[in-house]
């Protein structure tokens, strides 16, 4: 993106614009869900493309159970989609703080 009387594109609008890009056209830079899990996007990004993919919307007519997206070069297992959104929430389970400590309480 250029900025108003500059040639130059800045750091964020350039990163704005590739994540924009992976959402919109998720196809043209991925050809599988393994692919969107190791990204560099944030785990928001990730899930809005997985979600897109996961959509009905893609399902394959005769097997419900396959999505093909536009765009991508073969139909996707929804089970293979669902895979990587749930390890996607196992590393945000792994890397949260906010887990409050276990307490046992002993009755004597």
């Amino acid at each position: 993106m250029k900025t108003k009387g500059s040639e130059h594109t800045t750091r964020h609008d350039a990163v704005d614009a590739i994540s924009a890009s992976h959402i919109l056209h998720p196809h043209r830079h991925f050809d599988r869900p393994e692919e969107v899990v190791s990204a560099r996007l944030s785990s928001d990004e990730k899930r809005a493309i997985l979600a897109s993919w996961a959509s009905d919307l893609h399902a394959v007519e005769s097997l419900p159970e396959l999505r093909h997206p536009p765009g991508l070069p073969r139909p996707v297992r929804y089970r293979d989609i669902l895979d990587a959104l749930k390890k996607l929430d196992e590393w945000r389970d792994k890397g949260s703080q906010t887990r409050p400590a276990r307490h046992e309480v002993l009755l004597g």
